[in-house]
């Protein structure tokens, strides 16, 4: 009895040294771990703003044609620049083109109508839209 308990204080002496080496190799594997999967944040990152900024150009020119399809006559029809600034500090710049009217009482009219919204940074489209509005009078 006395033998097995020598016996098992000498291999826990032998063991005692190994526990530290163990927390250092699990760290430098997590750190390999964490230096690849930061490539893959920042892209992710990246994309959900792309998307965040997208997605505000594209209710903006909605919001836009829904305006534009209020119009009935060609009095109304005019063709505006404005610039607004989203939340996360990204000018964009919404363009509203419009193309000629001359309806008549007898012959009334589709007008195109084109919204753009672009990145005043970048200079970059972020998304353009068309649509014809019908006027029936001038």
């Amino acid at each position: 009895m006395i033998a097995l308990k020598q016996g098992l204080q000498r291999h826990l002496a032998r063991e005692a040294g190994v526990g530290l080496i163990e927390i250092v190799i699990s760290m430098m594997l997590l750190a390999i771990l964490a230096v690849a999967l930061v490539p893959i944040l920042v892209n992710g990152l990246k994309h959900a703003s792309s998307n965040a900024t997208l997605a505000t150009a594209t209710q903006l020119a909605n919001d836009e044609l829904e305006r534009a399809r209020s119009w009935t006559t060609c009095t109304d029809l005019d063709p505006v620049t404005s610039t607004i600034t989203d939340e996360r500090n990204v000018e964009l710049t919404i363009e509203t083109t419009v193309g000629s009217c001359t309806p008549s009482a007898e012959n009334p009219v589709s007008v195109p109508v084109q919204v753009t919204v672009t990145r005043s940074d970048t200079g970059s489209v972020v998304t353009s839209t068309t649509t014809y509005i019908f006027i029936a009078e001038g």
